[in-house]
């Protein structure tokens, strides 16, 4: 795992100043990639890397460069079955291990469609030197980031994050009105938005060629979830063969490495599977980790512990309080670049600091398997919307939310109530965006605490149909759970959690996370299954349920669903209030940034004081929307953190012969691997 940058260069542009960008771009992302960090000016492109050494520790450096095909690449992510592809093209004389190498092998062999054969998650920039051409390539569902933006002189620079970007002077860093309005609804901006103005995301499963100032982007991969795609002809026997097979190998490709792979550990069914099956493919070496709460409401430290015990894995956890959740939000919202409506990423943070603490560098996390097996309550709750709306004047279905929703104190709520909040929309069944209407709404709350000067920018932008302005026409045909699936995978699943909470969490502390449940032919699995597979009644994730059965405790299996959240209120105001939240928080500096009203955020804060331990789910996303606002503009925009100079000195800039654009020792596919093959 890795960071990568760069930009395209203008001729006009003095060599020292392109190389005084480059270095800054590499050392912004020294976090992602601490073991090395090389860069290289081209004729027509700078390129840079940050390497966390994973595969090929002695010969898989970057930049790396093919001199005969005049082909470089930077790349941030694995390609899980190198091994296999290295097999395949054997017009390529190999001189490294690497999967970094394959990338080139393939490119070279099939062109960018290589990527279609890739099994992996990953971000790469491609130089092909003969064509004056830079390509672009993001994994299927977007588990790698990559940012670009268009330069002054109509270049365009990349980066893993934004920061890089700014650091280069790419862009100035300015935040986007819309892609804040997108967030504070949806969770997050709706790609190819970020959260700053001129700077784009490549979308998930698409790749972008950059040439003569022209970019082009286009798709290679999507979800399908038709009712087409279904194979009616599979029993429930066979589905759970294909789903022992199918997850067996992308567990299995994901433990390749030079380096010893260990696990997160929730305490839930996902990742105390994975457990269970990366142990027995181990022989019994893994090693676990866990977050645990100071508050028993948010804590799972019990089925952790249960989990790990049955496994005999070698475990570790690390708890977090509130006052730690307060503490850490600076950097969490340094790395993570984008406004937060939830604190869950900074437990997140303090687990990765844990496992980087013990020298490890990679682990496994059961991130996915709700989206691809209908885990969320939303898909259940789509159901028993859909099933209220057939008779909206019932008093009876409203009551089954108490059911689905047992951890809410719902059972003695009148059907006004239960109305009021998850009636939302039950007069439009079929809406595209049925399923996720009552999160959305909630969620829109925020934005009633924009200043006037804020949304009068807005000018009515609505944040919901844009989104939707993406969706391709063919979804809207799709069943009502194949679309609330689509709409999950493309908002919260890639925008936040493998984004803020997910990439980013990880990689501050400079550790590799891999999703097995995210391998795509196990997500294409999943879509020829019938929806009864996944989801019979109001049981969630049946198939991966069956499937858990003798190989995890029964009690995790029998548990029902918990949401994993983190304390808000107690952590940002009150007893535990962190020493720069009263300043930040304060009239006088809301005003400054210029997003949300002061007055109303005081009288917020008033609120939330008087009682911190039960807020409003509202409440609590109001607050953290505004912490995290008030953060990102004082770290980007009000007082820009600088590189270390240590970082700046430690990047590495390889000469280069003009003759023949290579860069002799020190790139890797100069010389033979001195380590044998496997």
């Amino acid at each position: 795992m890795c960071g990568i940058a760069g930009f395209t260069t203008c001729p006009m542009e003095p060599r020292p100043a392109v190389e005084h960008k480059l270095r800054a771009m590499v050392a912004s992302l020294h976090h992602r990639g601490p073991d090395a960090q090389r860069a290289v000016v081209l004729d027509g492109v700078a390129l840079g890397h940050t390497r966390l050494s994973i595969v090929d520790l002695a010969s898989g450096h970057q930049p790396m460069h093919d001199p005969e095909r005049g082909l470089t690449v930077v790349f941030n992510g694995e390609i899980f079955n190198h091994v296999e592809l290295r097999a395949q093209l054997t017009s390529w004389r190999f001189r490294t291990r690497s999967d970094t190498e394959v990338i080139l092998a393939a490119f070279d062999a099939w062109g960018i469609d290589c990527v279609k054969r890739f099994v992996g998650q990953f971000a790469f920039a491609l130089w092909d030197a003969r064509k004056k051409q830079l390509w672009l390539a993001r994994d299927r569902v977007g588990i790698r980031p990559l940012y670009f933006a268009r330069t002054v002189e109509g270049g365009l620079g990349f980066a893993s994050e934004a920061k890089a970007l700014f650091a280069a002077g790419v862009v100035p860093a300015r935040l986007d009105p819309r892609a804040l309005a997108q967030t504070v609804q949806l969770w997050a901006p709706v790609s190819p938005r970020s959260a700053f103005e001129g700077v784009q995301q490549l979308p998930p499963g698409h790749v972008a060629s950059f040439s003569q100032g022209v970019l082009a982007e286009r798709r290679y991969w999507s979800l399908d979830l038709s009712e087409e795609r279904i194979d009616r002809s599979m029993n429930f026997s066979d589905a759970m063969d294909a789903l022992d097979a199918t997850l067996s190998d992308a567990l299995h490709l994901r433990l390749r490495a030079d380096v010893p792979v260990a696990a997160y550990l929730s305490g839930g069914l996902d990742s105390s599977l994975l457990c269970s099956m990366a142990q027995g493919q181990l022989g019994g070496s893994l090693q676990t980790f866990s977050v645990s709460f100071q508050q028993a409401r948010f804590d799972e430290r019990s089925f952790q512990q249960e989990v790990a015990d049955a496994l005999h894995t070698r475990h570790a956890e690390v708890p977090v309080s509130d006052a730690d959740i307060g503490g850490l939000l600076p950097k969490v919202v340094w790395h993570g670049e984008q406004v937060l409506l939830r604190s869950a990423p900074a437990p997140m943070f303090a687990l990765s600091r844990l496992v980087r603490s013990t020298g490890t560098k990679v682990v496994l996390t059961g991130e996915g398997a709700d989206e691809v097996f209908l885990g969320y309550d939303l898909f259940k709750e789509t159901a028993v919307r859909r099933f209220w709306a057939r008779a909206p004047n019932s008093r009876s279905r409203p009551k089954l939310f108490s059911r689905l929703y047992p951890y809410l104190p719902l059972a003695n709520q009148s059907p006004e109530v239960l109305r009021s909040f998850f009636g939302v929309g039950l007069e439009h069944a079929d809406a595209l965006d049925f399923s996720h209407q009552v999160r959305w709404s909630n969620s829109g709350r925020v934005a009633r605490f924009f200043s006037p000067d804020f949304a009068a920018r807005l000018n009515g932008f609505d944040a919901v149909a844009s989104m939707l302005a993406t969706v391709p026409e063919e979804v809207r045909s799709w069943r009502p759970l194949a679309r609330a699936q689509y709409l999950e995978f493309n908002t919260l699943l890639s925008g936040y959690l493998l984004s803020a909470q997910g990439d980013r969490m990880l990689m501050s502390n400079s550790v590799e996370g891999r999703f097995p449940f995210l391998d795509h032919r196990l997500i294409e699995l999943a879509a020829r299954m019938p929806d009864s597979f996944k989801l019979r009644g109001l049981d969630e994730k049946f198939i991966l349920k069956r499937f858990g059965a003798g190989r995890v405790p029964r009690r995790v299996l029998e548990r029902a669903k918990f949401p994993y959240r983190a304390p808000v209120a107690e952590a940002l105001v009150g007893a535990s209030a962190p020493a720069w939240s009263e300043e930040l928080l304060s009239q006088r500096a809301v005003a400054s940034a210029g997003v949300f009203d002061g007055v109303k955020v005081e009288k917020l804060l008033a609120k939330l004081r008087k009682n911190t331990t039960a807020p409003s789910e509202a409440d609590a996303m109001a607050l953290m929307a505004v912490t995290s606002l008030q953060l990102l503009w004082r770290q980007y925009l009000d007082a820009p953190q600088k590189t270390p100079q240590a970082h700046l000195d430690a990047v590495q800039l390889l000469p280069v012969s003009r003759e023949t654009q290579s860069w002799g020792e020190h790139l890797a596919l100069s010389r033979p691997s001195l380590e044998s093959q496997p």
